[in-house]
């Protein structure tokens, strides 16, 4: 018995501060299943809580000399610090308790309970073993459960649809690069003419000019994570068996699964993907999950201060976007035929460039950067400077790559449109509504192809024969075009209900 109560008084205390940090991570995790959130960035999120921890464990043991009572302290402190953002939240929605949910009211409170807390734990005698057994096996507990949820969403079933591949496909030299270009809430220039007032004639004549025949397309679905893999597996959520959903979800956060990157390694190629994930341990501390997490801490109070924390954010999502533009126009010095997809966030929120390149953060104007609600004034003048920049370094990226190798296909388009009138899309009869039907699946599209393999006569229509239609008309293989149907899915729902085009 003396040595089991010194393995619980030692090991259990030792490790319940370790285990209060990787549930608080875990929970936000399980509760965001479906987002772009990378291994990496728990990996990362959890060594720097880890390390914070151990400092306030270690901290502990200098006040209060004893590793039982240190754990104890420790465990409830960071308790309350990892969950303050969750109860912060929840008194700002109830009503009565809006007004006095505030920082400057609410940290008093729990400085104060801090010291109490301290002041007790240094006067008891308590060993508070039977405290340390039942927070440890709690919280394991919930952890392990949430692991599991994470577990059987992320290693769920899921059938590679490479598998329904059965053309005939054989590998040739010299064929073209490929560069597929894909710009989020990019709409064609109907809508930023009439919703915006801005005429984006410049970048049109622009591409014209280089080469690049204009498609008028329509996404299919007005989401962006049912956009993109319905493009780049070429198949319909609509009618999709669960495995093959599951599946087509994963490609959503891994191109190199997808059948166009499939069918482009059996033509010979190298793929490649860049995007705005996060790709190393570092850029990974300042990833949009550990932006949520530290929402859900006591450090939003340090984000909702002066204090210019979230421009560490904001600042690494400009240098990302530069950095990936960059890798884009150096693809050419490959030796290999390559395949290129890039998936670039802006035009979309946060809005962090002006016309002429990265905007300087303003620490008092968070809200700024991020699109929510309506498109006041202000809102449109930020979408519509950040797009001017987009346009001007795409154009000369593309320039760059044409300038290098004539002999390239550029497919540049976005996935969906926007809600500008931030309204239904069907009125109350049911019926679409034309002016918001055209905001969210409007989208810009232009296509170069060295030969025309892809001429006038190609009526492409939807973003989901796209790739299709490369591969039949470029690369001679028959691969059929889907139907050009659209769908709209109700928010936080997973109905697809067919649009009916007039």
């Amino acid at each position: 018995m003396l040595k089991k109560d010194i393995k619980v008084g030692l090991v259990i205390p030792f490790f319940n501060p370790l285990i209060i940090c990787l549930f608080f991570i875990i929970f936000l995790y399980s509760n965001n299943l479906g987002e772009d959130i990378e291994f990496i960035e728990i990996l990362s999120l959890f060594t720097i809580g880890a390390l914070f921890s151990y400092l306030i464990l270690a901290i502990s043991m200098l006040i209060l000399k004893s590793i039982n009572k240190a754990s104890f302290f420790s465990s409830i402190s960071l308790f309350l610090f990892f969950s303050y953002g969750y109860f912060y939240e929840l008194f700002n929605e109830i009503i009565f308790l809006k007004e006095i949910s505030r920082h400057r009211y609410i940290i008093p409170i729990v400085a104060i309970l801090f010291l109490y807390i301290l002041f007790r734990i240094i006067k008891s005698r308590k060993k508070f073993i039977i405290f340390h057994k039942i927070f440890f096996i709690s919280f394991l507990s919930l952890t392990i459960i949430n692991s599991l949820m994470i577990l059987n969403h992320d290693l769920g079933p899921s059938r590679p649809i490479t598998e329904d591949i059965k053309i005939e496909i054989n590998t040739k030299d010299n064929l073209p690069d490929v560069y597929h270009l894909i710009l989020d809430m990019y709409p064609d220039e109907d809508i930023l003419r009439t919703r915006f007032g801005f005429d984006n004639n410049g970048f049109i004549n622009e591409l014209n000019s280089l080469g690049f025949k204009k498609e008028n397309l329509k996404a299919n679905y007005q989401y962006t994570h049912l956009s993109i893999p319905s493009i780049t597996n070429m198949k319909h959520f609509y009618g999709a068996d669960e495995d093959e959903k599951n599946y087509m979800n994963e490609t959503y956060f891994s191109f190199d699964k997808s059948v166009e990157a499939h069918i482009a390694k059996k033509l010979g190629y190298e793929v490649i993907e860049i995007s705005t994930i996060d790709d190393n341990f570092f850029s990974s501390i300042f990833g949009d999950f550990s932006k949520i997490f530290l929402r859900t801490s006591m450090l939003s109070i340090v984000d909702d201060s002066p204090l210019p924390i979230h421009n560490l954010w904001l600042s690494k999502k400009q240098r990302h976007f530069q950095e990936n533009l960059n890798k884009l126009s150096k693809i050419h010095e490959n030796s290999e035929m390559t395949w290129v997809y890039f998936y670039s966030t802006p035009p979309h929120s946060p809005f962090i460039f002006n016309s002429d390149g990265p905007k300087e953060l303003d620490p008092k104007k968070t809200n700024e950067y991020y699109f929510s609600g309506e498109w006041d004034f202000e809102k449109k003048e930020n979408y519509i400077e950040q797009l001017k920049y987009v346009n001007k370094v795409t154009l000369e990226t593309i320039r760059e790559i044409l300038k290098n190798s004539s002999n390239s296909i550029i497919i540049i388009h976005s996935e969906d449109g926007m809600n500008y009138s931030n309204e239904s899309l069907v009125d109350e009869n049911g019926n679409i509504i034309e002016e918001v039907f055209q905001e969210l699946f409007s989208t810009m599209s232009f296509i170069y192809t060295p030969d025309n393999c892809i001429d006038n006569q190609d009526r492409i229509k939807t973003n989901i024969n796209i790739i299709s239609t490369l591969f039949r008309k470029c690369f001679d293989l028959e691969i059929p075009d889907n139907e050009n149907t659209i769908y709209w899915t109700p928010a936080n729902t997973e109905r697809f209900n067919l649009i009916k085009l007039k």
